[in-house]
């Protein structure tokens, strides 16, 4: 076989909507590598497509495209003539025999009113009552609070589910499914039936682990899972009527994660390209079989998501917007890479190029969708897992709001520097933002921080996209109204940690490359502000106080919704993750230091509760 000539593959590369270079953070046109190009090409299937692209269009409005047998969403059908009334998903039917799907999609989103809340890591938001970490009980309380004092919204971390091993993964942005909740967040005593069985005992233990400040989710889930498990022993043989919907309702979507779930508990790893190869393809005879011969422990997993959905909905129905955070991929591992295997390139995985914030770059061990296996799909990962984000919540946050444009693909063999950026049929999918959100009438925020391409930021204004804004990157001056602030992001140092040079130790501890002139600058910037001596002993009057300046600089910004995070709200030094970093930062393990009811009826978030009212 030839050898493509460079010239040649940067063509393949370009035509495939592969970047051939990308611009530094200072300027500079850095090439992608060869052998790098090559192996993003190769990944493309080299047949021309025989999917035509998505026809886009506004319902009421004329398409010069939209002529043939249009089969809409409902399945009632027609032949149309340039004009569809329904917003929807359709097939048309074009009369050369070819099919295009059609996305007739409104041309804005819906709108939040101005206004301000919170920004909470639900797993460390624990109550009296938590079982070492923070739940869905947890999040209706803050929400329940939260409209007492005037706030809008609650933004939470992401309650994607994890898969069910005896030591869960920390991070909230590696899931195993997208689609799906985290049972870590599920109250036992709250499922249904729960009032049926003593867990007394198991209660006793979970609320022990509140003592310990960093969470140990291998303990919590060993104790809810055994709560979950006694339950469910008592209720199996005379399940309601409301689970019957509900699983009706979401029908092979279920009972596959279900099943997935059940299979991870007779292996000894959770990665199924390590299974017995019959497990391999969800659709095969094998799953099946394995899925009729396990059928209760299926159903267990089946009705243990019923009753997180349940208590999730409670959570978001308490008068504020739940802003439910979308995470930019899943774990190769996973549920979603088991269900959607032939949409991803396995042989890459997500990050970001270096820059001034992060100069080696960042990997993140999660695989790309192939945006080509996206379009043969219609889509469909794609609008499940918007759909999913959007079944309770009142708005979705999408982190790295830049994968609905490009990825950074890095190859799994390489580093961040050997990266490239893959185009996405962009267009495709902000029409299917538009027609999820419509149904919901639910509000988009894109996390656009950090590296972004041009013409981005000017494409979410356009169809009502909020951007995402941070203090500890931008003056708040300079915050835009179309977006929603805040002081810092979970990768960011909180106010406390700034003031106190804690978050600056815990960098030089680590080893960590940062821009410690500019940290030195943003805390004598907050001390001025605060009216502080940047040279003196911090204690908890310098917080109070520096936590205050922060939150009314930022509460004074044109951003339509502001943000105040409760980590800054009790102090905490501590910042939730540190990026680039595995086993020598507690990363997403730190819980508030006091019970959300004590936290939130203290002076200093009460204080912050006024300055944020005032402001907005």
């Amino acid at each position: 076989m030839t050898t493509m000539s460079y010239d040649d593959l940067a063509r393949a590369a370009q035509r495939l909507g592969v970047a051939t270079s990308f611009r530094s953070k200072r300027g500079e046109d850095m090439p992608a590598p060869e052998s790098t190009l090559r192996q993003v090409v190769s990944s493309f299937s080299a047949e021309p497509a025989t999917t035509e692209p998505p026809l886009i269009c506004t319902p009421g409005r004329y398409h010069p495209e939209l002529y043939g047998y249009l089969i809409l969403e409902n399945e009632d059908a027609f032949w149309v003539d340039g004009r569809v009334d329904v917003a929807g998903y359709h097939i048309l039917h074009l009369n050369d025999g070819r099919r295009r799907l059609v996305l007739a999609a409104p041309e804005q989103l819906p709108q939040p009113r101005r206004g301000w809340g919170w920004s909470v890591q639900l797993y460390a938001a624990r109550s009296r009552d938590s079982w070492g970490i923070g739940d869905f009980r947890d999040l209706g309380l803050l929400a329940r609070m939260a409209r007492r004092d005037g706030a809008s919204v609650i933004l939470v971390s992401p309650v994607h589910a994890a898969a069910p091993v005896e030591a869960p993964l920390d991070s909230p942005y590696s899931p195993a499914s997208r689609q799906w909740l985290q049972l870590l967040h599920v109250a036992p005593g709250e499922a249904p039936g729960a009032e049926r069985v003593d867990l007394s005992d198991l209660a006793d233990a979970g609320r022990a682990l509140n003592a310990e400040r960093l969470i140990s989710r291998d303990k919590v889930w060993a104790i809810k899972r055994a709560a979950l498990h006694r339950v469910f022993d008592e209720v199996k043989s005379d399940l309601p009527h409301e689970y019957s919907v509900f699983a009706q309702e979401h029908g092979i979507s279920l009972e596959r994660f279900a099943t997935w779930c059940a299979i991870v508990e007779t292996q000894p790893s959770s990665d199924w390209m390590s299974w017995p190869e019959e497990l391999h393809d969800p659709d095969s005879e094998g799953v099946r079989t394995f899925a009729a011969e396990h059928a209760e422990r299926v159903l267990f997993y089946s009705w243990c998501q019923w009753v997180a959905d349940i208590q999730y909905a409670t959570a978001c129905s308490w008068g504020v917007d739940i802003v439910a955070d979308l995470a930019v991929g899943f774990d190769a591992n996973s549920a979603d890479a088991w269900t959607f295997q032939n949409q991803l390139s396995f042989a890459f995985e997500v990050g970001c190029p270096p820059d001034g914030h992060n100069p080696e770059g960042q990997c993140w061990g999660l695989p790309p969708f192939n945006p080509q296996a996206l379009v043969e799909a219609d889509f469909a990962p794609f609008v499940a897992m918007v759909r999913a984000g959007l079944r309770h919540a009142g708005a979705l946050r999408i982190d790295h709001v830049m994968q609905l444009w490009r990825l950074f693909w890095v190859p799994k063999s390489g580093g961040a520097p050997e990266g490239v950026y893959v185009h996405y049929p962009v267009d495709a999918l902000l029409a299917i933002l538009r027609i999820e959100a419509e149904r919901t009438g639910a509000w988009i925020v894109g996390e656009d921080m950090g590296t972004v391409a041009d013409g981005v930021r000017e494409g979410m204004a356009a169809i009502g996209m909020l951007g995402n804004r941070s203090a500890m990157r931008t003056n708040p001056h300079n915050f835009p109204e179309c977006s929603l602030g805040a002081s810092a992001t979970h990768d960011q140092m909180t106010v406390a940690g700034l003031l106190s040079r804690s978050d600056e130790a815990d960098l030089r501890r680590i080893g960590k490359d940062a821009d410690f002139a500019s940290i030195s600058r943003s805390r004598r910037a907050l001390a001025e502000l605060a009216h502080l001596d940047p040279f003196a002993p911090v204690g908890e009057r310098e917080i109070h106080a520096g936590v205050l300046a922060q939150y009314k600089l930022v509460a004074s910004a044109a951003s339509r919704i502001v943000v105040a995070s409760l980590d800054d709200a009790a102090g905490v030094k501590e910042r939730p993750n540190m990026p680039g970093t595995v086993s020598t930062y507690p990363n997403w393990r730190i819980a508030l230091p006091a019970p959300i009811e004590d936290l939130l009826t203290a002076p200093l978030a009460r204080d912050l509760v006024q300055v944020l009212g005032a402001n907005r």
